[in-house]
């Protein structure tokens, strides 16, 4: 909850249905919680960053969307 309103570089790691699945650049894989990023509203490439403001907190995962 704390992390929402905040910008992070978010790394891509791979992508789920209508989510691209990331991690910021504090967190590790596996391990702590993900970024999920709308598909349906932004193209983004494995691999890259991005940088995401985050919108919405749950239990394990992070919403955000893309800061252009």
């Amino acid at each position: 909850q704390q992390k929402i309103g905040q910008e992070f570089n978010v790394v891509i790691d791979r992508k789920e249905g209508n989510y691209f699945i990331g991690r910021t650049e504090f967190d590790s894989p596996d391990v702590d919680n993900e970024v999920l990023i709308d598909a349906t509203k932004t193209y983004l490439k494995t691999g890259e960053f991005a940088k995401v403001n985050i919108i919405e907190a749950e239990d394990f995962d992070l919403y955000g969307k893309v800061v252009h």
